[in-house]
């Protein structure tokens, strides 16, 4: 890293992190990108608040020791002229303890905004979740909003607006000031006018509410009781908020949500007795510390450096240092040594030059609570890094968890907070025994300790990497291996259902013809191209193609006796059950949907059944797939994520384990939904792409395998990783039309796989989702009407396409009518004679559809339904009897089943 980058590293990096993150909780609450933006303003402003009451502070000591000054300055003036009036000047200025450099503290105000507005420009000018994003009279928030032209002269009233507020702000503000300090506001008021003019309203938007802001601080300053003012609008603000939350908002979120978001709003209601808790530390704890200066900056220093030294270098080299090859070559980076820089310099901006700012801009008090607060926390993150180190499983190169992410149980949690704060009040009993010293000593010997780790760490990174490379070549980190999880027979029968989440029927015919070598690898197939699925969510549209018509909605709250869950879990077992106990074949499920109703599927519900195992491999190989598929490197790149995300992952192993859900959300740490969405789509086709390296033909008995992939269900755009040249696609803007086309591609070079080592013909394939897409290219084809209540029709149009034993020749295509809940039946024909329910003991069949079926276009989904609950809620006007050709009107009738 060359100077410019460490600068911008250390000082800005972690604004733009704030405002990042701020920007992802509210867009993620209000999903709306205009909101999420006034958020951002918000969350700026509130942090910046005490750095504004010092700023408030300097310039009112500037303005007194002016006033106070100026009849002397005024007589030296009118009596001397040049150099003489210079040095009577600076002598008068001297008797009086004054140096005319003071005067930058009226403009430190100003100052302030600086870095502020500078991370906000570089976060925001280019955010891609402003791209084509819409918020009231704005039409693109990516773009400066052009509300009307004159002539060719393009008018944008938002920068205008922002300049007007600006300028009102300071008159208030300046109102008695000297006309200095008024022209510097309005002269940086035009300036961000000019700056500003031409640049993406999201981004004028966010500096508009910080005038606004700005104006209602001002209007405060002029309050005889500001503060308590605050206070009360603040508390009935949190109570607006809270019963509108709680009782008025329907978002999907559940209660518990809900409770999550609006109990630290109420906390913000205990602000005074937190005042008077913090005076009590003052005067009694923390009295020596406060009296201490020398002492106090000291143990700052030492504990804000041993933080960083922890989360910056120690805890990411033991990472890197525990696999050097799958850290190695990546991007432009060799030796994977060099990511440290990156996780050093942040955690120096973070811990080190940040706080210190605000150490050093404040008194005594403010100092003896940071620095306790810093001596506690370096406390805390040591035994939560090293004690409280859960048992999370393994992390790869993407810094996921492949085997998902799960809480620990609720004692252990609690366990970790009890010993947090009993190391918390043995660190305020020493300092209220003047024992700061010690503890100030201390942490110097830790950050010299971390010092030397890190330097070990890096030797041992340093030797490997060497090693590695004169071994096994400079791109040999490109070839990990991947140990097959797939057994498939070459003698015996193999019966093979493929769940794609919403693999759009509507597509596949166009897809067939954009691509010839999904049409020569699908040999065998039938195309039943009159098949329904039952709701447009995974949730209650999956159990059906798992369980057959036993499984249904309708099905699935006729047994209102049992839990939702499990029946979920026995829709899953059905096949792989019936295979293993009555004709002894080997199961295999991986990634099953909402198994034990968890979004990232729980594959333990396959516990104690011998011969059925459970796995997941969605995102097990999304690093060594980055690294194989250079083309991937975009705005989510492996090396992005590395250089933004080690020292989050320091930060995760560093908090109570209560909170490390949070930091690590789905493996995002907080980074968006954007990238988050992407990696995730990725986590899933990787599955399928390295589907020949997954199977092997070792097993000598008949094979029974379930894989669920999510590659389909994502509308991201991944166009620019080429996965497929886009100029052959029929819709190359669809991005659900891409991963349709690209998943059905990987599954073609499995296929061909198969044949190449002869198992193809013995092994029975199914392929079915569990419903459509509802809109985007084709979404309306065929039908007579395609709006439903609630919904399209092809939201509830499957794909499903089924290869039998030793079928050959071209795909073909039935319109007989089907349901995804016909799989069941088809994977066993010819295998189990009269196969029934194992848990029920019904007969597994197809005749529940002989005069149609019913389905819900309700939206249920989790949270709507947990657990615990043992039905399904639908709305009465949102079931659906369909029969026959469901592209005819007339066979989708409004009904309530009976």
């Amino acid at each position: 890293m060359n100077l410019g980058e460490i600068l911008y590293t250390v000082i800005l990096y972690p604004l733009v992190q704030i405002i990042e993150i701020a920007f992802m909780l509210f867009d993620k609450l209000f999903d709306n990108t205009g909101i999420a933006v006034m958020g951002v303003s918000f969350v700026v402003t509130v942090l910046c608040l005490p750095l504004y009451i010092v700023a408030e502070r300097w310039q009112q000591l500037e303005r007194d020791t002016q006033a106070r000054l100026k009849g002397g300055v005024d007589r030296i003036k009118a009596v001397f002229k040049g150099d003489e009036q210079y040095m009577i000047l600076s002598t008068y200025y001297r008797q009086n303890h004054y140096h005319p450099m003071m005067a930058l503290r009226s403009s430190f105000g100003l100052l302030i905004q600086v870095p502020f507005f500078m991370a906000a420009y570089s976060c925001l000018s280019s955010l891609p979740a402003l791209q084509g994003e819409s918020f009231l009279f704005i039409r693109n928030m990516g773009e400066a909003d052009a509300l009307f032209s004159i002539g060719s002269f393009t008018v944008n009233i938002l920068p205008i607006a922002m300049t007007v507020i600006n300028i009102v702000a300071g008159a208030i503000y300046t109102k008695g000031f000297p006309f200095k300090e008024k022209a510097q506001i309005y002269g940086m008021a035009l300036l961000f006018l000019v700056i500003l003019y031409n640049s993406p309203a999201g981004l004028v938007l966010y500096w508009t509410m910080n005038n606004i802001f700005s104006l209602v601080k001002n209007i405060f300053y002029k309050l005889k009781h500001p503060v308590w003012v605050l206070y009360i609008l603040m508390c009935a603000g949190i109570v607006f908020a809270g019963v509108f939350v709680l009782f008025i908002y329907d978002g999907g979120a559940s209660m518990t949500k809900r409770l999550a978001a609006v109990i630290p709003m109420a906390c913000l209601m205990l602000t005074p007795f937190v005042l008077k808790a913090t005076e009590w530390l003052f005067a009694h704890p923390l009295a020596s510390l406060m009296a201490d200066s020398k002492t106090r900056r000291w143990l700052f220093l030492f504990s804000a450096g041993a933080l960083a030294v922890l989360a910056g270098l120690v805890l990411p080299s033991s990472l890197i240092a525990s696999s050097v090859q799958e850290f190695s070559n990546i991007g432009e980076y060799g030796n994977p040594r060099a990511f440290l820089a990156d996780s050093f310099w942040q955690a120096i901006g973070l811990f080190v030059f940040w706080p210190a700012c605000i150490f050093f801009l404040f008194r005594e008090k403010i100092q003896s609570l940071l620095a306790t607060s810093f001596t506690v926390g370096l406390a805390w993150a040591l035994l939560n890094a090293f004690v409280f180190t859960g048992n999370y499983g393994s992390m790869d190169v993407t810094l996921k968890f492949p085997d998902g992410f799960s809480n620990p149980n609720m004692g252990y949690m609690l366990v970790n907070l009890l010993v947090l704060g009993l190391a918390a009040i043995v660190m305020i009993v020493l300092l209220r025994w003047n024992k700061q010293k010690i503890l100030s000593s201390v942490c110097l010997i830790a950050t010299i300790s971390f010092v030397v780790f890190g330097f070990i760490n890096i030797s041992t990174i340093n030797r490997d990497y060497t090693s590695f490379q004169e071994g096994a070549g400079a791109n040999a980190g490109d070839t990990m291996e991947i140990e097959p999880v797939f057994h498939l027979s070459k003698t015996g029968k193999n019966v093979v259902v493929l769940m794609l989440d919403r693999a759009e029927s509507a597509y596949f015919e166009y897809i067939l013809a954009d691509q010839p070598e999904i049409k020569d690898a699908f040999t065998g197939f039938t195309y039943y191209k009159n098949t329904l699925g039952y709701n447009s969510h995974t949730l209650i549209g999956a159990p059906p193609l798992y369980g057959g018509y036993e499984y249904t909605p309708f099905a699935f709250n006729s047994r209102p006796e049992i839990k939702l869950k499990d029946k979920h879990n026995e829709a899953l077992l059905l096949m792989p059950r019936i295979l293993t106990e009555e004709v002894g074949f080997t199961a295999t499920l991986s990634d099953s949907s909402w198994g034990n109703y968890s979004y990232v599927a729980d594959m333990r519900f396959t516990d104690g059944y011998e011969k059925i195992e459970g796995i997941k491999i969605q995102g097990r190989y999304t690093g060594k797939f980055k690294k194989e598929f250079p083309s991937t490197a975009s705005s989510v790149s492996l090396e992005d994520g590395l250089k933004r995300n080690l020292l989050w992952v320091s930060i995760f192993r560093e908090v109570p384990a209560i909170a490390r859900s949070v930091i690590y959300y789905k493996g995002s740490y907080l980074k968006g939904e954007a990238a988050m969405d992407t990696d995730t789509l990725l986590d899933a086709y990787s599955a399928l792409e390295y589907l020949p390296d997954l199977t092997d033909f070792s097993s000598i008995q008949d094979s029974f395998l379930m894989i669920t992939n999510e590659a389909p269900h994502s509308n991201e755009d991944i166009s620019s990783f080429n996965l497929v040249d886009s100029s052959t696609l029929s819709y190359p803007n669809s991005a659900g039309y891409y991963t349709n086309t690209v998943s059905l591609l990987a599954l073609s070079r499995w296929f061909n796989y198969l044949k190449e080592n002869g198992v193809y013909d013995n092994t029975r394939i199914i392929i079915v989702s569990d419903h459509g897409m509802g809109y985007g290219a084709k979404s309306t084809e065929g039908y007579d009407t395609a709006s439903l209540v609630n919904n399209n029709k092809d939201d509830y149009h499957a794909l499903l396409l089924v290869k039998d034993f030793n079928a050959s020749g071209e795909i073909a295509t039935d319109m007989t009518f089907m349901t995804n809940a016909d799989v069941p039946t088809l994977a066993l024909e010819g295998i189990v004679e009269n196969p029934t329910n194992p848990f029920t003991g019904n007969p597994i069949n197809s005749d529940a559809k002989a005069s149609g079926v019913y389905i819900t276009t309700d939206d249920i989904f989790m949270p709507h339904h947990g657990k615990s609950d043992f039905v399904f809620t639908v709305r009465d006007d949102l079931w659906y009897h369909v029969k026959d050709n469901i592209f005819i009107d007339s066979n989708w009738t409004q009904e309530v089943p009976q």
